[in-house]
């Protein structure tokens, strides 16, 4: 209780803390580095075996990356200027159509092309999942959900409220089929089905959501640097209680063992993971002042960008991969070269992007 009490008495009435949270643009740097390096194994190395690969794939690019983003999107949301419901629905339906031209380019034309060179018309199958669900979508969704929950102006507790019955829900309907596979595959904008539905709305819009609640919080604290030293240790001591609970249940063991329909308990730790997590940069911007963390903060700055051009790279080395080397299983070292390259190519990319045609883009919206 006194842990409890300590953290109370870190916040104030008044909201003092409304600059820039250096520690959530370093978490979400290191989300984006851990973001490519399992998407270059799950994509051109999903045969890849080994300690260190499962590290990668189950641990860094889990729990650290999406989880993150997530909360960091709903923290944004409560900081930013432009949160009235106008903006996040504008916000909202430019993600989904950033989202579904990114899908042309990820899933359609790569597919077509493998299509025209083997002639196999798995391929052609394929290039409906340009209505896949992966996270843009997801954040569009959310942004059209947070525009709705700001113009309602809930109390914080029945938001949360909401994001753990939405959880529930997403449990429950978990699997759930329309028996046509073009109907599941929309229906998994909003549960998990067997389709291409990775982030579906339900089981993910609880980490938004919480963000916005601990947003709304963050802002009213008055010494940061003792609510993370009380914070952190108590979030990572949860966190080994459910790592202990998974050698008897197995990994992630409310959500059937899955990552993208993840179950209530599942999504509780791995918020509690990402608070200890911000806890953790805090310390390293605190324990090394002087410096800048730079390319993490651009890449946190440049996500949009640095995730549709990584995505859209991915799909043409899958070509190469395929038509050339024909492997599935990259040596480690391999597969973290391909996502070094690929995430310095998109790092540079999006710098060009957003000097050169961000800015006559937006003038236009």
């Amino acid at each position: 209780m006194a842990v409890f009490a300590g953290i109370r008495e870190c916040f104030g009435a008044e909201k003092l803390n409304t600059g820039r949270q250096l520690e959530l643009d370093l978490a979400k740097g290191f989300a984006i580095l851990f973001m490519v390096w399992t998407h270059v194994f799950d994509e051109l190395s999903p045969d890849s075996k080994g300690i260190l690969v499962m590290l990668v794939r189950n641990i860094l690019g889990g729990p650290f990356a999406a989880p993150v983003f997530m909360i960091c999107l709903g923290i944004g949301v409560s900081y930013s200027r432009k949160n009235t419901p106008k903006d996040l629905l504008r916000r909202g339906f430019n993600l989904l159509g950033i989202g579904l031209l990114l899908n042309i380019f990820r899933y359609v034309l790569p597919d077509l092309t493998k299509y025209a060179l083997t002639n196999e018309s798995t391929y052609l199958y394929h290039t409906f999942s340009l209505f896949s669900v992966d996270i843009l979508q997801f954040a569009g969704l959310a942004f059209l959900f947070l525009a709705l929950l700001k113009k309602l102006e809930l109390r914080n507790s029945v938001l949360l409220l909401i994001g753990v019955i939405a959880s529930l829900l997403g449990m429950i309907l978990r699997g759930a089929s329309t028996g046509d596979y073009v109907l599941d595959q929309f229906t998994g904008f909003i549960w998990g089905t067997a389709t291409r539905s990775y982030f579906p709305f339900l089981n993910w819009i609880i980490f938004p959501v919480f963000g916005l609640v601990f947003g709304c919080f963050l802002k009213h604290c008055k010494d940061k640097k003792n609510f993370y030293l009380r914070m952190t240790p108590l979030c990572f001591g949860l966190v080994t209680i459910y790592l202990l609970l998974t050698i008897h249940f197995g990994f992630m063991f409310s959500s059937a063992g899955s990552y993208f329909f993840l179950g209530l308990l599942d999504a509780v730790f791995f918020i509690m993971l990402a608070l200890g997590f911000f806890g953790l940069n805090y310390a390293i911007t605190q324990m090394l002042p002087a410096v800048s963390f730079k390319p993490l903060m651009r890449w946190s700055k440049n996500i949009n960008a640095i995730y549709c051009i990584h995505w859209s790279l991915i799909g043409i080395i899958g070509i190469f991969m395929q038509l050339l080397i024909k492997s599935s299983a990259l040596a480690f070292w391999q597969a973290t070269l391909i996502a070094a390259l690929l995430l310095l190519i998109s790092d540079q990319v999006a710098i060009w992007y957003s000097d050169k045609f961000k800015p006559i883009f937006m003038r236009k919206l």
